[in-house]
């Protein structure tokens, strides 16, 4: 095969069509940086590390283009596997010279994800959602990104699409601005970007990342579904996530009123946050 770019030898099938290793890393940075030059003005950015391929290879193409990078990873305390993403987060970050910082969910709030039997991904996304935004804030970040790529988005919409759920698809964007003082602004750069290039991404650069998926994780499906509408639909993620940011605007915005909780001080809807309503039921009493 021949790559579509260039015509040299192909030996990368991603992005739609084959590629050269070049072509690839060029279209690659090209898309990647796309997101970047339009939301990114020189704040101190802090990357949300999952130890998976999407976040470890963020934080490994902001590091490798000169990015003010520093890494943020939560021991959410699911067993060995916690402790194996913990591992692989720690030498990756030092190999590369990032400042990294740790938060134990069991050790500073009292409660572990893996001790929550019932709806154990919804405690997940409250903790990530409440850590990744405070903890970071404190230390001096000025904008979270994550590594949420376009797959993720896709998945998202349909979701959203086939539950009614039409104001969270506001968010299905490639920024979200900052909603209140204590708020940090979101980027995520991979918004143009599918798992399968992000995977060929990290193989080519070395990048270290956890390759077992979380125990406790549900999986929907909806991306093989994707993939292969592609396969007779080519270029289908794209045009469809280029889409998805258009529509995103259209769509009706969510009506709540943001105050701080009670306890913490942290924003929230409730007089109460999620977060602190975890925490007295399965952990410390106090998040002050």
């Amino acid at each position: 095969m021949k790559c579509k770019i260039c015509g040299k030898n192909a030996e990368i099938q991603a992005f739609g069509m084959w590629l050269c290793r070049d072509c690839f890393l060029k279209l690659f940075f090209r898309r990647v940086n796309k997101i970047l030059k339009k939301y990114w003005h020189g704040e101190k950015i802090w990357v949300a590390l999952s130890g998976g391929k999407d976040s470890m290879a963020l934080l490994h193409y902001l590091w490798e283009n000169g990015y003010p990078v520093h890494g943020y990873h939560i021991n959410l305390g699911i067993g060995d596997y916690s402790r194996s993403v913990e591992d692989i987060i720690r030498s990756y970050t030092e190999e590369l010279g990032v400042e990294l910082l740790i938060t134990n969910l069991r050790e500073e709030y009292g409660f572990s994800i893996g001790e929550i039997r019932r709806k154990p991904c919804s405690a997940c996304g409250t903790v990530k959602r409440y850590l990744m935004n405070k903890v970071p804030r404190e230390n001096g970040a000025e904008i979270l990104v994550t590594g949420h790529n376009m797959d993720d988005f896709l998945e998202f919409f349909i979701k959203n699409m086939l539950g009614k759920n039409y104001s969270w698809s506001r968010k299905l964007v490639p920024y979200l601005e900052r909603e209140h003082p204590k708020l940090l602004p979101k980027l995520r750069p991979f918004y143009l970007v599918g798992d399968k290039e992000i995977e060929i991404y990290a193989k080519l650069k070395g990048v270290k990342y956890i390759k077992e998926n979380c125990p406790l994780a549900k999986l929907s499906g909806w991306k093989e579904i994707l993939y292969e509408i592609e396969k007779k639909k080519k270029n289908f993620r794209y045009e469809m996530i280029l889409s998805v940011w258009e529509m995103a605007y259209f769509f009706p915005q969510e009506k709540r009123e943001i105050r701080e909780c009670k306890l913490c001080g942290e924003p929230t809807s409730r007089d109460i946050c999620s977060f602190c309503t975890l925490r007295m039921r399965y952990g410390k009493k106090s998040t002050g």
